[in-house]
């Protein structure tokens, strides 16, 4: 287990690291338009560190709370969606008002869809915290599956 939360932490460096570059690697829509999107090369690079994330941050969040109560487990359900719903909200409001933005700008043609403009909207702390919670809901929703493991260890030996 502890080798598991070393390789966590390591995993989430990198992944909110991605996530931060994205706010950095987004151009001023008041700038003139560039020749498109550099952020394109961190994701080809990144992409592995961020599904390596979401299977650890899953895996982690199964193996800490498998020994709490359902009722518990119940809770810790119901919060990380909260958590994430509110989120989703906060980014939804932030993308809405930077749409606006660019579109009041000489770069309108830029408001819709993903590019050097909006970069942030996709890619941000709120969007890598949704993700996080997100991951940790579909673990905790997993230890009310029983693995294959946990049916052998129940039955007794004969």
């Amino acid at each position: 287990m502890e080798k598991l939360i070393k390789a966590w932490f390591i995993i989430t460096l990198i992944t909110f690291i991605l996530f931060k570059l994205g706010e950095t690697m987004t151009a001023s829509y008041t700038e003139p338009a560039a020749e498109g999107n550099p952020y394109v090369l961190v994701l080809l690079i990144g992409w592995p560190f961020a599904l390596l994330f979401v299977w650890i941050t899953i895996r982690l969040a199964r193996r800490t709370v498998q020994t709490v109560h359902p009722f518990g487990r119940v809770g810790l359900i119901i919060g990380g969606i909260g958590m994430a719903a509110f989120a989703l909200t906060v980014n939804a409001d932030q993308a809405s008002a930077l749409r606006d933005g660019i579109q009041e700008s000489t770069n309108a043609a830029y408001a819709t869809g993903w590019n050097q403009f909006t970069n942030i909207i996709y890619v941000n702390q709120l969007t890598f915290f949704i993700l996080t919670v997100s991951c940790m809901v579909v673990g905790i929703m997993l230890t009310f599956i029983a693995s294959p493991k946990q049916t052998n260890e129940d039955q007794p030996e004969r």
